[in-house]
């Protein structure tokens, strides 16, 4: 503009400005800021630092945005509404619910009143970091300003389900029905739905879906996609299948995730077979499956041992251009290890870092867990230590269990001691299968005064023996063969 003797002003700033925040490139939109203060002939206004302040507040550098205002102050410029708003928003997706507080304030001293909007951030922001009832205190006041509208009422409720406050979740719904002034939309059903089955809710949940389907209300996939994924949760595909069927007969198309958990629901449900035409029927119906997808196949055929059939899926899924994850490996190595083909998990294992791939404690425990139950408790001590030095992550009780029971078995009782100890060193409090495990090494070597002193203390850190404690223990003062008289 300025190589054609043509002058900016600042509107044209501004919507530079603009751009760059929106693309991510705050540094290029602030060397057009300082263009824009060099420039003689222009002024920085307040849509300027309205655009740079909502946009530091977007990326939530809120040192740079409160510097901001600070120089709106200096030059003369009251924040507006949207100035407020854009602070009070960020600051409240950043959890500073406080900082956010203070700001709505200044806010109302300075005779700005907060719009809707504002209030609903808030009201988010106090559900963010778990003030419920300061959520429900601001919820009541916004009713008696009449300043509530549909927002409030979702935030509201999720707010509450996220804190299992059920009941009270379904009173404000039902307060929602009876308010004239706003009504209930997909998003209200969504995550009432949601959360009452992520509760355990299933039978409200149904009620409510009913209700919306009653009514002609608006529902969308993801309250359809909700019940159905908490139905099969809870071992009921059969309700599942039949609300996938209304869901599509209403014209939603069913995506990845509703056909994962009705296989998923089947498999917990020991129907194999109708789990695996389930992922058949996705492929006529034109949904493609995903690394999820074959995720949720394979664990399913290993958790009931078809593991020759879970091989065949991982190899379909790497011939059609989807590539195995580390939840793919990981199933497949416990999967082989399950079957006793030790080498083959440890062929993928060798792949996993071939590839590159960040392995977890999850997959570590897995082939320690694999080597243990193989008998090669040497080579699973191996792994342990390299964990140890892991920056990201350290072995947990479950790996401190596993190797403890691996190297029971073998009878090296008194390397099972030393992670005993090491598991208390590290800070790891033993558990019942920890104390279970113990029990079973000192009861295998007769050592039953030992193994009730360990069943005492077991009993001071009010953990609650099992079934399994019991039997260890009865198992080791009972004869095993009582002579007939």
């Amino acid at each position: 503009m300025l190589e054609n003797d043509v002058t900016p002003d600042v509107v044209c700033y501004n919507v530079l400005i603009d751009g760059f925040f929106k693309e991510g490139e705050c540094e290029e939109g602030m060397k057009i800021w300082e263009r824009l203060r060099k420039d003689s002939s222009v002024s920085p206004n307040l849509a300027t630092y309205n655009i740079i302040l909502n946009g530091f507040c977007r990326l939530g550098r809120f040192a740079e945005a409160m510097a901001v205002w600070e120089k709106m102050a200096a030059s003369g410029h009251r924040p507006n509404q949207f100035t407020y708003g854009s602070l009070i928003h960020g600051l409240c997706k950043s959890r500073d619910v406080d900082g956010a507080c203070r700001v709505s304030s200044w806010m109302i001293r300075s005779g700005v009143a907060p719009d809707n909007a504002i209030c609903n951030s808030l009201l988010a922001g106090f559900c963010l970091v778990g003030r419920i009832d300061d959520c429900l205190a601001l919820f009541e006041q916004m009713g008696r300003e009449g300043r509530r509208s549909v927002v409030s009422y979702n935030v509201t409720i999720k707010g509450l389900l996220e804190k299992s406050r059920v009941e009270e979740a379904v009173a404000v719904w039902e307060r929602l029905k009876e308010d004239g002034s706003c009504l209930a939309d997909s998003t209200t059903y969504g995550i009432l739905i949601h959360g009452l089955c992520k509760k355990g809710y299933i039978n409200k949940s149904l009620r409510v879906l009913a209700y919306a389907e009653d009514g002609g209300k608006d529902l969308d996939l993801f309250a359809y996609s909700s019940l159905i994924s908490g139905l099969c949760r809870h071992k009921l595909p059969q309700k599942a299948v039949r609300l996938f069927h209304r869901m599509i007969a209403r014209g939603h198309k069913p995506n990845a995730h509703v056909y994962n958990s009705l296989m998923n629901g089947f498999f917990k449900d020991s129907q194999i077979q109708r789990a695996v035409e389930i992922f058949k029927e996705m492929e006529v119906g034109e949904c493609p499956p995903t690394v999820a997808t074959y995720n949720t196949v394979i664990n399913g055929l290993c958790k009931a041992s078809r593991f020759s059939e879970a091989a065949d899926f991982a190899k379909e899924m790497v011939e059609k251009g989807l590539k195995p994850d580390l939840i793919t490996y990981s199933t497949l190595m416990d999967g082989l290890s399950q079957d006793k083909k030790l080498d083959a998990a440890l062929g993928i294992w060798n792949l996993v870092l071939d590839e590159g791939l960040e392995a977890d404690v999850v997959a570590h425990n897995i082939l320690i867990r694999g080597l243990c139950a193989a008998g090669r408790t040497e080579a699973a001590l191996v792994v342990f230590f390299k964990m140890r030095k892991n920056r990201n992550f350290s072995p947990n009780l479950v790996t401190h269990n596993l190797l403890m029971d691996g190297l029971r078995a073998v009878g090296d009782f008194k390397r099972a001691s030393s992670i005993w100890s090491e598991m208390k060193r590290v800070g790891l409090e033993p558990d019942v299968v920890s104390y279970n495990i113990t029990l079973k090494g000192l009861c295998s070597r007769s050592e039953t005064s030992e193994a009730v002193e360990l069943l005492n203390d077991l009993l001071a850190r009010n953990i609650t023996p099992t079934v399994v404690t019991w039997n260890i223990l009865v198992r080791a003062v009972v004869p095993s063969r009582i002579t007939p008289t």
